[in-house]
């Protein structure tokens, strides 16, 4: 498995390139400049099968109608992000409207779905916290949780539907399902590992201290 870390948008959020051996590939959250990373994809001489969306923030989806309609991926998001990406609700960050995409090529995930991508899997988890509908990819043993977990922070939660309680709950799942050298790869900045942000991180203390 290959990743491509590509910060994109005003806000330099984390879109992942992933693929395999065969130049499969699925992108998550490309929250701009799709023209970009439709030449990324083209120039490395991937298929882009699959977009997968973490959560329904504009920093992390604004790209996703330009890039699906380049490549033909399909995109899948969590029930309650679907509206955001068909234009029916705004950005719960912001009010505003991003790019909308007609609903034939958004597939809804739930917990436990596996998205087929070549010999790569994607595990669907859910992880709502920083915004209701938040999941993480779990694709080769690494998890891609969007605005879930830091390096040594986490996701906001004062944004509407934003729970603190529920994020660390959502991140002690986690911490629960995978090993402390599990790579996190997070939606801002470096990416990390469980392993170092359960020792490290100061939002996770109340994790260390009950275990």
């Amino acid at each position: 498995m290959e990743i491509l870390c590509v910060p994109v948008g005003p806000l330099q959020a984390n879109c992942y390139l992933v693929w395999d051996e065969g130049n499969a590939a699925c992108a998550v959250d490309p929250g701009g400049e799709p023209e970009r990373l439709a030449r990324l994809v083209e120039k490395r001489g991937l298929r882009l099968e699959a977009i997968l969306v973490t959560h329904g923030h504009f920093d992390h989806v604004e790209g996703v109608k330009g890039l699906a309609e380049v490549t033909g991926a399909r995109v899948y998001c969590s029930s309650q992000v679907q509206p955001v990406l068909s234009g029916d609700e705004g950005c719960s960050a912001t009010g505003y409207p991003v790019p909308s995409l007609g609903s034939p090529v958004i597939e809804v995930v739930d917990d436990g779905t596996k998205v087929v991508v070549g010999s790569l899997t994607a595990t669907v988890i859910a992880t709502p916290g920083h915004t209701p509908g938040d999941v993480t990819y779990e694709i080769g043993g690494g998890l891609f949780c969007g605005d879930l977990l830091f390096r040594r922070s986490v996701g906001r939660t004062d944004f509407p539907g934003g729970d603190f309680a529920q994020l660390l709950g959502s991140v002690a799942r986690l911490v629960k399902l995978y090993p402390g050298e599990t790579p996190v790869y997070p939606g801002h900045m470096d990416s990390t590992t469980i392993g170092e942000e359960l020792g490290h991180n100061p939002f996770l203390a109340g994790l260390r201290v009950h275990g």
